[in-house]
């Protein structure tokens, strides 16, 4: 792989104006939690990663380095996504910038774009999505678990009265970057112009962790010395395999994608196993509220419309209009309760009609009532 230019020429974007700068109020000094060389520690001066995870290990693996220049070795055979690969718009426009900054300041560190966006994809989910505003800033805060000792995290108290993080008491790790306030206050850089220095934009915290990466001389073109930077940035050695390979593979091409609008509101977990704190999903957002999928959600035939159950009897005119079998009123009521036939007895005998001579009744007939009236008057 070509650790050189980056593959897409993207125009310059100059955002506009962004958050003012904050004033530090915090109790503890933010250079009291980095060590002579600008590395990130906790209070008792034990290194800690960039975002406030504990140490996976005291140093880099050799066979890591042994590896560092083999992208099969790195991720195990397991395979990687082809290209070319989707980053959001204004997330691979923070990362290819950072690049040509840092080629123009630190010509020696040969920063390639593509490692940038790796470890912006694992930290943050490329800012969930792209999820900032035209300047840059994230639309909705990002931020690490609480740095209090408790787990595999660090005990880091406030450094920046709460401007970045919201937090007086402890300090969590913010951004896109994921840096602790108190590093960032090392690598603090404008990397939209805007005359802020603010690690919740993705320019400026792209920016200072292109400068952290690049600390102390290392050449990130040579393999070995590019993971010994990405180890120092998170120390665990499957952070660092996972970051090179998805780097590599970004390397082999990339096309922008858009940007997600839209608060996200669940923050990163806290880190599990004392290493890197674990990737971030891209948002779920969309396909939770697809309006492309009305059958599930949102079709009334299908979920609330009272036809949907009675179709076969009330609307379906195969199943609907057969009068015998469900609505014809003649085929259920006449013909069983008004019928005489059907309902009447035949009579015992037939009364003949007053002032006529009866005939006698023709064989099979019923008799002649008897006259009753008649003999009334001649009872004695």
């Amino acid at each position: 792989m070509a650790w050189g230019a980056p593959l897409l020429a993207l125009p310059l974007m100059v955002p506009g104006s962004g958050i003012g700068g904050f004033t530090l109020l915090g109790d503890a000094s933010p250079s009291r939690y980095l060590d002579a060389q600008g590395q990130p520690v906790d209070a008792q001066g034990n290194p800690v990663s960039v975002n406030g995870s504990l140490p996976n290990g005291d140093s880099i693996g050799q066979q890591l380095l042994a590896d560092a220049g083999n992208p099969d070795a790195l991720n195990g055979n397991a395979g990687l996504p082809s290209g070319p690969l989707g980053i959001p718009g204004s997330a691979l426009k923070a990362y290819t910038r950072a690049a040509d900054h840092l080629a123009a300041t630190q010509p020696g560190c040969n920063m390639h774009w593509s490692l940038l966006a790796s470890i912006g994809r694992i930290e943050s989910g490329h800012a969930r999505g792209g999820n900032v505003d035209v300047a840059g800033y994230t639309r909705a805060p990002i931020l690490g678990p609480v740095l209090n000792g408790a787990g595999p995290v660090a005990a880091i108290s406030d450094t920046d009265g709460g401007a970045y993080d919201g937090d007086t008491v402890w300090d969590r790790a913010v951004g896109p970057m994921q840096f602790i306030p108190s590093t960032w206050q090392g690598y603090a850089s404008d990397g939209n112009g805007d005359g802020d220095r603010n690690p919740n934009n993705i320019y400026d915290a792209t920016l200072g962790a292109g400068r952290y990466l690049c600390s102390g001389g290392l050449n990130t073109a040579d393999p070995q010395q590019r993971a010994t930077a990405v180890f120092r940035y998170n120390h665990s050695d499957s952070y660092v395999r996972t970051v090179l390979s998805w780097a590599e593979a970004y390397a082999g091409g990339v096309h922008p994608t858009t940007d997600h609008q839209g608060p996200i509101l669940a923050a990163p977990q806290a880190p599990s196993g004392g290493g890197a704190p674990g990737e971030v999903p891209l948002p779920s957002v969309p396909p939770s509220s697809d309006p492309t999928a009305p059958p599930s959600t949102s079709n009334p035939p299908s979920s609330s419309n009272p036809p949907s159950s009675s179709i076969p009897s009330t609307t379906n005119p195969p199943s609907s209009s057969n009068p015998p079998s469900s609505t014809n009123p003649p085929s259920s009521t006449p013909p069983e309760t008004t019928t005489p036939p059907e309902t009447t007895p035949p009579p015992d005998c037939v009364t003949p009609e007053p002032g006529t001579t009866p005939e006698p009744p023709a064989e099979g007939e019923p008799p002649l009532c008897e006259d009753t009236s008649s003999e009334a008057p001649t009872t004695p």
